[in-house]
Parts: structure tokens; sequence; C-alpha cells
């Protein structure tokens, strides 16, 4: 009759002794009970006959056990090692097929192999590939993949990069929306489009004419924008209107309630203010020299020319034009900040200052003599009336007459206090690029 083929299992030395001392203990019950016996051979048994229940039988091959049978009075049954009685010190002494493990728990040990697969084979219809929740491959690759009714994820770990895809379940057109993300070790790339038709295994690419957007961010190329609809807002702390666009083309473009674009210097003095309010109330304005070929316009109230030679004011059609003005007076703005007329000179706590920057509360409003078409107004409030003030000033950014009398605000003070306040976030931008570049140097591996 034909005989059972079980899984094989190699023992060591170890494994070795104890079939050994097993037989011994079987050759005692043979001679004790005088029914059984035990075999040995090269082969597995193929007769029945002449063989009573209990019999053993071992394959011995070069000295290694690789089957064990017993007699059960009809036909030889394949007789398999407990593990709770497999007593081999490691592991590793045992060579074995397992088949399919399905409970049981793993703890503290290096597991190797060519795939891993966890959770299980969504039903989701549009799971076409029949594929798991998340598969790590030989290559080290690791797939995370999700389906719903309305779309279909995929996100995929390679060695030295990321990627991340985005797949629609329906459309009202042969066109799908589709999104992918690729990091790598040099680039950040974000990609918008569509697919031709449902894509719910992830092999059409986000490229060529199915793109229709794309940023791309790199160390070595800076940010690229392509796209008619990218673009770059800024809208500082509040999502208002108030802020400004640069779109594909580098075109800058204000909110419905922006007012001002302003060029800053470093020393956080302004350096030009443009009006982008949709009234066209706010001007252009030019906070330092402002060259147009030999014409100098400088904010000293200062108008020269830069060869030397004379102005000249003349009417379109030829001729000069007359110029009317009343007193023109020059006066320097040079402000005195000589270390010889100084003293008590320490190095600031631009922690304090910026602190004390942060607590000023700014008001808008308009002067009492401001007419209907005065635009609003934007500053700190000296409170000179309440005896409890309303608004919040630290006394430092306050000036006062020779009698002590509020009268505004010291913008010199408040000027350098703004100052501190920019070189105190510039650390903090300095700190949050260290923690980046940690980051990439570890994605780099």
């Amino acid at each position: 009759m034909a005989e059972s083929n079980p899984t094989q299992v190699i023992l060591t030395d170890d494994g070795i002794k104890i079939i050994q001392a097993q037989q011994k203990a079987q050759s005692a019950l043979t001679l004790a009970n005088g029914k059984n016996k035990a075999y040995t051979s090269t082969s597995a048994p193929t007769s029945s006959s002449g063989y009573v229940s209990g019999d053993l039988w071992y394959v011995l091959i070069s000295g290694i056990v690789t089957d064990m049978y017993y007699f059960d009075g009809a036909k030889w049954q394949s007789y398999l090692q407990d593990a709770a009685t497999l007593n081999v010190g490691k592991l590793s002494a045992l060579s074995a097929n397992l088949g399919n493990v399905t409970a049981g728990v793993l703890h503290g040990v290096d597991i190797y192999g060519s795939s891993f697969y966890a959770g299980n084979v969504s039903t989701d219809a549009n799971n076409t590939n029949k594929v798991y929740p998340f598969h790590i491959s030989s290559d080290g690759t690791a797939v995370a993949t999700a389906f719903n009714t309305m779309d279909a994820m995929q996100s995929a770990m390679i060695p030295g990069g990321l990627t991340l895809k985005y797949r629609a379940i329906s459309s009202s057109s042969a066109q799908y929306e589709a999104y992918d993300v690729t990091l790598d070790a040099n680039q950040l790339v974000l990609s918008s489009g569509y697919t031709a038709g449902k894509d719910t295994t992830f092999s059409q690419s986000v490229s060529g004419t199915q793109l229709t957007g794309q940023v791309i961010v790199s160390p070595l190329n800076g940010i690229n924008l392509w796209g008619a609809t990218q673009s770059v807002h800024f809208s500082g702390l509040q999502i208002n209107g108030t802020g400004i666009t640069f779109n594909s083309y580098g075109n800058l473009i204000g909110d419905p309630s922006a007012t001002w674009w302003r060029i800053v210097s470093n020393s956080g003095s302004d350096v030009a203010n443009f009006g982008i309010d949709s009234a066209g109330s706010n001007v252009i304005q030019f906070n330092r020299e402002l060259d147009i070929g030999n014409f100098q316009i400088n904010p000293g109230h200062t108008v020269t020319s830069a060869d030397g030679d004379g102005i000249h004011f003349a009417k379109g059609k030829g001729g000069a034009v007359d110029i009317y003005a009343g007193a023109v007076n020059y006066t320097s703005l040079v402000k005195s900040s000589l270390l010889s007329v100084k003293k008590d000179v320490k190095k600031a706590d631009t922690a304090y200052w910026s602190q004390l920057v942060n607590s000023i509360e700014l008001a808008t409003y308009q002067y009492k003599t401001d007419d209907n078409t005065s635009h609003l107004r934007l500053s700190s409030i000296v409170d000179d009336v309440n005896a409890t003030k309303q608004w919040q000033l630290p006394d430092v950014f306050i000036s006062r007459d020779e009698n002590g009398k509020l009268n505004g605000v010291d913008d010199s003070v408040l000027l350098n206090a703004t100052l501190a306040t920019v070189q105190e976030q510039q650390k903090q931008i300095s700190a949050l690029n260290g923690h980046l570049l940690e980051l990439e140097a570890k994605l780099n591996g």
C-alpha cells in the first residue's frame, strides 16, 4: 500500500541521541512485552504484512533519521515528534519546512525571508491585482495599498526614495484624476494630472500629456513650478484675503483685500512699498535712491544728475516746462550712532526685545483730520486717554516731551527692536535649517 509522505525533519547530534534513547527504551519495551519491534532502513516501509500494532520504523540515511513511522494494525502512519518534547537548545539545530504557520507569537528573533505580507487581501472590486494592504518584497520595497468607493491610494518606500500615488475611482469622462509624489535623494516632485481610464493597478504614470501641473523642490535647482494653476501664495498668519500670490509665470497678484506689497531691508526698514489695493488708493513708494538712466531720485529730498550735468524739465512736444514750487529745503536724515557719543554700551538681549515687539497690540484706524478717502491706517496705539490703558504698548517704545507728556511712538527704538526680532527669528530659521539637513542626511542614508 502507498505510504504517507510527511514533512522531513533533520536532527543534529543532539537529536540523534534522543532517537537512540527512544530506541533503547523501545528495545526494553519489546523485551518486556514480547510484542513490538523497531526497524531501520534507508527507505520507507512498503508492506503492511507481518507487523503488529505498535511496531516502529525509522528511515535512517547516513546516520540521520529522515522519517519515523508506527504501525496502527492496518498500515504505517507518520510518527511526528511533538514540539513540546523536542529540546534541542537552539532553533538552529532544527532544519524543517514549517509549512503554513497560522498562530503564535515570535519574540526576540531575526527574520530572514523573500517577502512579507500583512493584513487580508481587500475584497473591493477595484483590487484587480488582489494585492495585500502591506507588502515587503525581497528588494527592500515596502508597499501599502488601500481602496474605497471613491479612490485608490498607494505608498511605496524604496531604497533611496518614497512614492505616493492617488487614483480616482470614478469620473464623468475618460480622464481620471491622479496625483503622484516622488521623494528621491535630491528632489521632491509633486505631480497632478489624470490617467486614461481607471488605473487601479497604479501602472499609469502622471507624465507627458497626462500631466497638468508639477512642483519640483531640489537643493540643486531650487523650486520650480510648471502648469497654469501652480503658484506660491503668502497670506501671513491668517487666511483673510490680504496676501499675495506668485503665479507660475512669476507675476505678482494681490488678494482681493490686499493693500500693500513691500520690500524691506535686512535692518527692518522699508525699501519699497507697492500699493496693490483694487481701489488704487495706495501709491508706489521707493524709500531709497531710484536711478532712471542719468536721473537720480533719493529719499533725502534730492534730485541729482549722475554725470553732474544739468537737469532739464521739458514738454513732451519740445521746449521747457514751467516748474511751480514753494520753499525748497534740504535737511540731512542722518541719525548719529557714533560709539564715541554713547555710554553704558552693552550687547542687546534680542530675545527680550523680540518679546516686547510681539507684545505690541496693533490697531487699524484713521486720524480725526482724515476724510472719507483716507486709507485705513495700522500701527500701535499710545493711549493718552484712559487711566487703565486699553492698548498694550511697552513704555520703552513711547516718546515723551520735555514735560513728560505722551506724544507718540519712539520709532528709533521700535525700529531697532524690530531688527532684534528679525535676528531672533533668523536664529530659529537657522535651527530649523539644521534640523532639515539632519532629516535629509537620514533620508539619504
